[in-house]
């Protein structure tokens, strides 16, 4: 089963704009004031209202999961999350991380000297993930001590996160791009609370500041980045998950602050039909090049960092997942987009980081190698096309990284199973993880304690497994 999206938001707007220069006589500039606005161009669907929760969850999700939790895989996976140390009542919050109350991701050799907690975002990406598993697990028992233990967290960020540290003297005020990726964070930050938006014990005074926090710490950073990549637009010089991170957060927010306006913009801006945009966030140039599977007969799609690492590649799955998923669930399946064309990525990078059964077990959630010997697929066999920008050039699919595990591949599954379509490479890693862990794909605290462990929720096969 296949499906194709029109073109006709791009149409309209090429034969609005068209219509409205034939119009304008000749030296007579006053008729330029009844064109569209950027803002206006980028709205060009009503989202509101939502049906909350509607965010990587939707209620017949957590519904069905409960009706589950007694049956593998789970059974299995539900009581690892039970066991995890951020899904316990008594975790503690970690704001006082934040010397200056300012948030950080900053080059050591730079910054160390003038801020010693240069790289407190550690704190952020902890309790983001806390309040996540926290909320699951009071979703998935309805035991309230959960729900309570995580509204303490948001409540401490919105009270003692100033948001992040800014310098006037750069460009758009942030001395270190490094910055823009704690908005990874802020996708997780909001699904959480997006589970927890109706619970009684959240006073709505407070949920109203934590949504007005996310705005300005995140949502401000985040579509400033998008429309401007701190002077660079249009020239796609940053990574696909530097795009990422900030589309999930404008994204999110949106869903979270019922905003129709961000919304509009992060679909807008990975579908680009209106080409208002050329950046890598944008689906064209996130999967460049499509191939045809001799093994699967599926299309494959070559991620934008396919030729960088693969620890980057498998992170760009993750994110995209995470995006598609959101629309997914606001009314635009992003996942069918193009003919499917971000699930072609998610087999693509699958199929090249595939173990084989005898070396999965024998490579930990933290490892990885470039030993072709260990994955299914040569190196030689996949297909590669050079691909390169003004900064730099990936000549060769890159084995730096490979067999890079992360809890990526149950949601794009889960979607495929769903819909009746076929995800040869995204079945047989998740079908290894339940095998191989015994719980599945697991989430944050399973993947080491850097940021690679954090960059991705996980616990999908609790939530995505069909």
């Amino acid at each position: 089963m296949k499906k194709m999206i029109s073109m006709i938001a791009l149409s309209a707007t090429a034969l609005l704009l068209t219509g409205c220069s034939s119009e304008i006589p000749e030296g007579d500039a006053s008729h330029f004031n009844s064109l569209p606005s950027f803002d206006e161009l980028i709205v060009t669907k009503t989202y509101l209202p939502l049906k909350h929760p509607c965010m990587l969850h939707a209620a017949d999700d957590i519904n069905r999961v409960k009706g589950n939790l007694t049956a593998s895989p789970w059974q299995e996976a539900w009581q690892h999350l039970q066991q995890s140390a951020y899904a316990q009542s008594s975790y503690k919050e970690s704001t006082a991380a934040l010397l200056d109350g300012y948030l950080k991701r900053m080059d050591a050799n730079n910054w160390s000297k003038t801020y010693p907690d240069y790289n407190n975002y550690t704190a952020l990406m902890r309790d983001a993930a806390a309040t996540y598993q926290l909320a699951l697990r009071y979703q998935l028992s309805g035991d309230a001590q959960y729900a309570d233990a995580a509204v303490r967290v948001f409540n401490a960020w919105k009270t003692n996160c100033k948001g992040f540290l800014k310098d006037g003297s750069y460009t758009d005020s942030i001395p270190d791009p490094n910055e823009y990726l704690m908005e990874i964070q802020a996708h997780q930050l909001a699904n959480a609370a997006e589970l927890l938006r109706d619970y009684s014990g959240w006073q709505q005074k407070d949920f109203k500041e934590f949504q007005t926090w996310m705005k300005h710490t995140f949502y401000s950073v985040a579509i400033r980045y998008l429309k401007n990549h701190q002077g660079g637009q249009g020239t796609r010089h940053a990574w696909l998950n530097w795009d990422l991170a900030s589309m999930t957060s404008v994204l999110s927010i949106g869903i979270l602050c019922d905003d129709d306006y961000a919304i509009n913009f992060a679909i807008n801006y990975f579908k680009n039909e209106l080409k208002l945009f050329n950046e890598n966030g944008n689906i064209l140039n996130a999967i460049p090049f499509l191939y045809k599977d001799p093994d699967s007969g599926e299309t494959l799609g070559q991620c934008q960092e396919s030729g960088r690492d693969q620890g980057h590649a498998t992170l760009c799955v993750s994110l995209l997942g995470a995006f598609c998923q959101m629309a997914c669930n606001v009314g635009e399946d992003l996942f069918a987009y193009d003919n499917y064309r971000a699930l072609a990525m998610a087999e693509y990078v699958g199929k090249y980081n595939l173990y084989t059964d005898e070396k999965f077990p024998l490579m930990s959630n933290t490892q990885n190698t470039s030993d072709d010997s260990y994955f299914q697929y040569r190196s030689a066999e996949m297909p590669y096309t050079v691909y390169s920008n003004p900064s730099w050039t990936n000549p060769a699919i890159s084995a730096d990284g490979r067999g890079t595990k992360r809890p990526a591949w149950e949601l794009f599954y889960g979607y495929a199973k769903a819909h009746d379509v076929s995800a040869v490479y995204c079945q047989k890693w998740s079908e290894q993880q339940r095998r191989f862990n015994g719980y599945g794909d697991g989430g944050a605290g399973d993947y080491g304690p850097n940021s690679g462990g954090f960059d991705q929720l996980g616990y999908g096969t609790l939530m995505y497994a069909r």
